[in-house]
């Protein structure tokens, strides 16, 4: 099964949380560091927000991915598996989900969100990355899933008769033996259970 680009778009996007968190992180005024972050002994009575030098950009920005990891999280958890296979080994290879983390690196490297060149060239950076993604079927790779609690396996699998090698993502620890269902989804698979 291929994702449709609308839902391969905000599963892109979602993989994109933390950075938006750390951009907004970055963008919190010099000046609001400087001083205690709360007041008094009664520690919420006195406290106060950072304040943003960009603050539209910066929570269109964890807004547009935290929304688009809540669909992600909600596509995964209702996928339906159509196919039945039996496991005969599985291997964890969390490395490969661990990957893709090379564009956060990218927000440590100069982008700030008062700057509309560095801005726009981020994101022209993010639209080629998401058509490399998605063009080469990577569209799942989602180091946000091992946050949440999926793995990724090497699999040898026995799929309606036939043994196949494999790779899936699971929510659940996959073992030998197990008999699950699975959805195929761009060369991924993805596993649920009976």
């Amino acid at each position: 099964m291929q994702i449709k680009l609308i839902p391969a778009v905000l599963l892109f996007i979602a993989s994109y949380f933390p950075l938006a968190l750390i951009l907004a992180v970055q963008d919190v005024k010099a000046e609001f560091w400087e001083r205690p972050l709360c007041r008094e002994a009664q520690f919420w009575s006195k406290c106060e927000m950072p304040s943003l030098a960009n603050p539209l950009l910066a929570y269109t920005s964890i807004a547009a991915c935290l929304l688009s990891l809540v669909f992600f999280l909600w596509v995964l958890r209702h996928f339906q598996g159509t196919t039945e296979m039996t496991i005969e080994e599985s291997k964890a290879v969390p490395n490969d989900l661990i990957n893709y983390v090379f564009p956060y690196i990218v927000s440590f490297m100069g982008v700030e969100l008062g700057s509309m060149g560095k801005v726009l060239g981020f994101g022209l950076f993010l639209v080629w990355l998401f058509l490399i993604s998605y063009r080469s079927g990577q569209i799942l790779m989602n180091p946000l899933l091992l946050a949440v609690g999926w793995q990724l396996y090497e699999i040898q699998a026995d799929i309606e008769g036939n043994k196949r090698s494999l790779r899936a993502l699971s929510r659940d620890i996959v073992v030998p033996g197990q008999k699950l269902r699975s959805c195929l989804v761009q060369g991924l698979y993805v596993l649920s259970r009976n």
